[in-house]
C-alpha cells in the first residue's frame, strides 16, 4: 500500500528556534530590546510592511540598521541561534516517515534566509528553506530586499510546494508561533489542511487545530501522532519512549482569554 503524503512546512523563529533572531542581531548592532522594540511598534504602526516583514524593513531603511547589516554578520547571527531541543531528530523522523505516513519537510520564514541557513546547518538544505532574501554590495552589505518571506509570500510559498510534491491541500501540516504566520495558517486552514500553534497567542489558537507548547521540538509530533496517524495517548507515550525522549508531563488543557466590559448590575 502507498504511503499517503503531507507536507509540513514550519517556521523557524520561536518556532524551531528558541530566540527571535531580529533581538539577537539588534545586540550585535548595539541596539537594545527596548529600542528594537519600539522599532518595531513604529514601523507596524505605520502599516507599511506585511506581517513579519518589518526586520527586513529595518534592516533596510533604519538609520540604525542601514548599510550595517552584512551577510557574515547574519551567518554569524545565525551560528549563534539557539534551536529548541532535538530539532535534528524531529527532521529526520518526518523524512523518515511515521507509519504510512510520508512527511515532506521545509521551512518558510521571515527571517533572513543567510542567517536561517547557518542555524539549519546539517539539519535542511538550503534549496529547502524560504525566507527572506537580500541583495548586497560588492563588500556582502545588504542594500536592498531582494524577496520578502513574510505574510503573503508564505501562502505563495506552501502553494508551490504542493503543487511540485503534488500532495493535496488537505494534507498540509503548517507550524508556527507568531503574525507572520496568520495569513499561511488561515489559508492551511480553509482547505482542511492542519496548521499547528507553538505559541500561546490567542488570535493563533483561534486558527490552528492544536496548540503545542515546548521547549522541545519533537512536542509537535503529537498531534501528528494523534490525530493523522491515529495513536492513542499511551501509543504516543511508548513512541516517544521508544526514542528515548520521555514524555514528562503531558498537561491537556483548552484555554479561553475573556475580556468582559464593565457593564451589568
Amino acid at each position: 500500500m502507498p504511503r499517503e503524503r503531507f507536507l509540513f512546512v514550519s517556521d523557524f523563529d520561536k518556532t524551531l528556534s528558541l530566540d527571535d533572531t531580529g533581538y539577537l542581531l539588534a545586540e550585535k548592532l548595539g541596539i537594545s530590546p527596548q529600542q528594537f522594540d519600539h522599532k518595531l511598534e513604529v514601523v507596524r504602526r505605520k502599516n507599511i510592511v506585511q506581517l513579519g516583514g518589518e526586520l527586513a524593513y529595518l534592516i533596510t531603511s533604519d538609520q540604525d540598521f542601514q548599510g550595517r547589516v552584512s551577510r557574515s554578520l547574519l551567518q554569524e547571527v545565525g551560528r549563534e541561534s539557539k534551536l529548541k531541543k532535538n530539532v535534528p531528530m524531529l527532521v529526520s523522523l518526518l523524512n523518515q516517515g511515521i507509519g504510512n505516513k510520508r512527511f515532506f519537510t521545509y521551512v518558510t520564514s521571515a527571517g533572513p534566509w543567510d542567517l536561517i541557513v547557518q542555524a539549519l546547518d546539517g539539519i535542511i538544505k538550503p534549496g529547502d528553506i524560504y525566507a527572506t532574501t537580500f541583495e548586497y554590495d560588492q563588500k556582502g552589505i545588504v542594500v536592498e530586499v531582494q524577496r520578502t518571506g513574510a505574510g503573503d509570500a508564505k501562502v505563495a510559498t506552501v502553494d508551490e510546494l504542493k503543487i511540485h510534491q503534488k500532495i493535496p491541500r488537505s494534507q498540509i501540516i503548517y507550524v508556527g508561533d507568531g503574525t507572520s504566520d496568520v495569513h499561511v495558517m488561515l489559508h492551511v486552514k480553509a482547505y482542511n489542511g492542519y496548521p499547528i500553534a507553538v505559541s500561546s497567542s490567542p488570535y493563533m489558537g483561534h486558527i490552528a487545530k492544536r496548540t503545542v507548547i515546548s521547549d522541545n521540538a519533537l512536542a509537535v509530533l503529537i498531534p501528528i501522532l494523534e490525530e493523522l496517524n491515529g495513536y492513542t495517548e499511551q501509543q504516543i507515550i511508548e513512541f516517544f519512549s521508544k526514542l528515548g525522549v520521555p514524555i514528562n508531563e503531558w498537561n491537556r488543557a483548552s484555554v479561553e482569554w475573556v475580556d468582559l466590559g464593565e457593564g451589568g448590575q
